[in-house]
């Protein structure tokens, strides 16, 4: 007869699938012409990369600075310099994120310097934002990863300003790691049948839906939010927040731009979805369509 074994462990994980450097590069996969850049060994960027095409089933672009055993013990911000240089030289991203893991954690990098080195050294560059953003494999989690991405492109790419409401159609929509890409798609929608525009931080429901293009290989995302669009969410006229993890990054989104918001836990269940339909309703001004 079998015996049912009750484990004395609350919860059991997969560590390798809740690291915040995947949360984190997840989060700029939803930048348009975007580059993750793992700050570690070839070993750290691969996992990533191969966890990622698994799941979404499509090519993923994600790079490396390749930290080797030299590297480790003598310092590394060279590798990241010349990793930005190589990056921007061959594929002229929009954005580049960086992100660190545990290796480039324990040794004690200083990747915003790095980036000062780099746009000291290599000024031509300038019109790529480089976001950069520290996510130790040994502390947080995959959720906690992407919200520091999220934060980090905030507080990078939106300047302060006090143009509220400049654009009364449209409205921003910071998105948790815990939605999908046809979740996004569907909050779009909730959001165009009100008559208003999202712009979605970060938007992997138009970067990783599994669309087709002509070229077999893009070495940038396709798709994802521009960062023209993430400069002026300083001009909605409000910002929806989904997801707990996001509260910090919307607290800095507020107190740049001034921008109101609506905060939501999660769209699971009735109560909630019909908060967010009042919310859209009150904000457009409209009446709830009856779709």
């Amino acid at each position: 007869m079998a015996e049912i074994v009750h484990p004395k462990k609350a919860l059991a994980v997969n560590p390798l699938k809740v690291s915040q450097p995947v949360g984190a590069s997840l989060a700029f996969l939803g930048l348009a012409r975007a580059l993750p850049l793992m700050h570690g060994s070839q070993g750290c960027t691969a996992f990533g990369k191969v966890f990622f095409v698994r799941h979404f089933r499509e090519p993923i672009p994600l790079q490396t600075t390749a930290m080797d055993q030299v590297s480790t013990i003598m310092g590394a911000d060279e590798n990241v310099v010349e990793a930005l240089r190589t990056l921007c030289e061959k594929n002229s991203p929009e954005v580049i994120g960086l992100v660190t893991t545990g290796l480039s954690e324990t040794q004690g990098t200083d990747i915003h310097r790095a980036v000062r080195d780099f746009r000291t050294a290599h000024p031509e560059y300038a019109a790529t934002a480089v976001v950069a953003v520290n996510t130790p494999d040994y502390v947080g989690c995959f959720e906690s990863g992407h919200a520091l991405a999220v934060e980090a492109i905030i507080n990078t790419l939106v300047a302060e300003s006090d143009a509220v409401g400049r654009r009364q159609r449209q409205v921003n929509v910071l998105a948790s790691s815990m939605l999908t890409p046809g979740d996004i798609e569907a909050i779009r929608e909730w959001t165009e049948a009100f008559g208003l525009r999202a712009i979605v931080l970060p938007d992997i429901g138009d970067a990783l839906d599994g669309h087709l293009t002509e070229a077999e290989f893009s070495p940038l995302t396709l798709g994802g939010t521009p960062a023209s669009e993430i400069a002026i969410m300083g001009e909605s006229v409000a910002t929806l927040v989904i997801g707990g993890s996001l509260n910090k990054a919307a607290d800095l989104l507020k107190a740049r731009t001034g921008v109101p918001d609506w905060r939501f836990d999660s769209l699971m269940g009735l109560d909630a979805c019909d908060d967010f339909t009042m919310a859209l309703a009150q904000i457009s001004g409209r009446p709830v369509p009856p779709r």
